[in-house]
């Protein structure tokens, strides 16, 4: 019956077809001439009944919706609410208000039945108008529109949802298949020693050619959820709509609004919003990737946009649904702020439980958003280094030169070492003998060095060909010659041996007989650092 405890008083609704109207009160411990509550609620209700009576004969309404008019009047010292027509002079007594009432509402007696006087004269003419024959004639037109209308909206979403479809299988396809490539690229570079640079390109380029299918087929998954719950919504709309028409319907229509059907409604809604904001995330992340003012950039921005997409779209659909809940326990009459509160409670218990895993996740936000790294990149990590395989907010993988895989927590990441990023410095350096033409040699160097990056195999791997050059050093057994090189990122590790190759061979051309650097090294040498081989 929908009671209430307020106090000393106790509440309950009076409905019209099905329709709470406003409450009524009494006290909760009856005495004397006082009437209960139900009994209350059942003379205003048999009242109600009256008034939407239909005539036998015609099956009209016995009142008029169009003169029904409901008046105060003054009763002694209590005032009553009263229903007349054009053709009913004598009033039907609606319901009376009562101190209970006024007390329960904190108001004056005049003032409360003004209200009442205006909710129930617009619930009488609408209820009045539901069962005229001709209106209830031209809803049911409206029903059978409305109906064809959602068949007709249904049958257009299902041309997107199965072409959709049909893409969405071919897609799942070509990144089962690329992956299998990742897969037989990584078993591939476990088995050999591949260099870093070498190994670091192969990894990108298959994981920038898996990147883009992987974020139509999220595009296209999530534009197929959301056509059926938007479909599903629409149906539910337009079934609470023509419910709500009918007076023999109104009520349930009246409860899927007011109870269960809101909450369905609620979730309902709310996984149509996450679908749509999950589609506008990923939207988001592919124009963040066209953002992009070079290619290596937006090749970083395709690789860090589903990561940090995923977690915003987890943020996103946690605080969603959260709001779904509290709406869900206010329909249930649930009080919200203990549920908050004992929901708090659980939230800093397992905060305390789980510091670590926090701390992971905190600081995985920080290296999206701070671009410390993405997959594919080679890093230095402590004591370990290796290409960046998984990226997750939790951790971070690296594939070592020897082929093992190494798992490290982000809250346990202090320094990266990052040697891909941008561009990066060859520091080359070869002795030559003491008696060796300085002049020449440092000429054949600086061309050697020039030659290269003109070379069309070279020429992009190479950002600036001579940075400085000079004599490092002097020895009685040896002058020692260094270069600096800017090269594109992981570009120095092949570079160096290249370089070797040329200077050897261009010194043994001019007869350039090489010394001892002082390290004792009789060789040219290059540090390419980060270098780890």
């Amino acid at each position: 019956m929908g009671l209430r405890q307020q106090g000393l008083y106790v509440t309950a609704p009076v409905t019209l077809d099905g329709a709470p109207l406003f409450r009524i009160a009494a006290l909760a411990q009856t005495t004397g001439s006082a009437l209960p509550i139900d009994t209350r609620v059942l003379l205003v209700e048999n009242a109600l009944a009256q008034l939407l009576a239909l005539n036998p004969d015609s099956g009209t309404p016995v009142y008029d919706p169009k003169s029904v008019k409901v008046e105060v009047v003054r009763e002694g010292s209590q005032y009553a609410l009263q229903a007349v027509d054009a053709h009913h002079a004598a009033p039907v007594t609606i319901v009376t208000v009562t101190s209970n009432d006024t007390h329960v509402y904190g108001t004056g007696d005049s003032a409360l039945a003004t209200q009442w006087q205006q909710v129930l004269q617009s619930a009488l003419v609408t209820a009045l108008n539901k069962r005229e024959p001709q209106n209830i004639r031209n809803n049911g037109m409206r029903v059978l529109q409305g109906a064809a209308l959602l068949v007709a909206v249904t049958l257009l979403l299902a041309l997107p949802w199965w072409w959709l479809g049909r893409r969405i299988r071919k897609l799942h396809h070509i990144v089962e298949q690329r992956h299998e490539s990742i897969d037989r690229n990584r078993e591939a570079a476990a088995g050999e020693e591949v260099e870093p640079g070498l190994q670091q390109r192969r990894t990108l380029a298959l994981l920038m050619r898996a990147a883009g299918p992987e974020q139509r087929l999220r595009r296209w998954t999530v534009l197929r959820a959301s056509l059926v719950w938007i479909d599903v919504l629409l149906w539910a709309a337009g079934i609470t709509y023509a419910l709500l028409l009918f007076p023999k319907t109104t009520a349930a229509g009246e409860f899927i609004l007011q109870a269960a059907g809101r909450i369905v409604l609620v979730w309902i809604v709310a996984a149509v919003v996450d679908r749509l904001l999950e589609l506008l995330l990923v939207y988001m992340a592919e124009a963040y990737a066209r953002a992009g003012t070079t290619s290596e950039e937006r090749a970083r921005r395709v690789l860090r946009g589903p990561t940090i997409t995923r977690a915003v779209g987890g943020f996103k659909s946690f605080v969603i649904f959260f709001i779904a809940l509290l709406i869900t326990l206010t329909a249930l009459q649930i009080p919200i702020a203990s549920v908050v509160t004992i929901g708090g409670i659980v939230a800093l218990a397992v905060g305390f439980a789980a510091q670590s895993l926090v701390r992971d996740m905190l600081n995985g936000l920080l290296v999206l958003f701070e671009d410390q790294y993405v997959v594919g990149d080679y890093v230095m990590i402590g004591d370990y280094n290796g290409i960046v395989e998984n990226l997750t907010l939790r951790m971070v993988q690296l594939r070592d030169l020897r082929g093992y895989v190494v798992t490290i927590p982000h809250s346990a990441v202090v320094q990266v070492v990052n040697a891909s990023r941008n561009w990066a410095r060859l520091t080359y350096r070869i002795a030559i003998d003491p008696s060796a033409d300085l002049k020449q040699a440092l000429k054949v160097l600086r061309g050697t060095l020039e030659a290269l990056a003109e070379d069309e195999a070279w020429r992009d791997a190479i950002v600036d060909a001579i940075e400085w050059i000079g004599v490092e050093d002097v020895r009685n057994n040896g002058i020692v010659l260094r270069s600096s090189t800017r090269t594109g990122p992981m570009q120095q590790f092949e570079l160096h041996r290249v370089l070797n190759q040329r200077v050897l061979e261009a010194f043994a051309a001019e007869k350039i007989a090489l010394g001892v650097d002082p390290m004792g090294v009789p060789v040219p040498s290059a540090n390419a650092s980060p270098n780890p081989l």
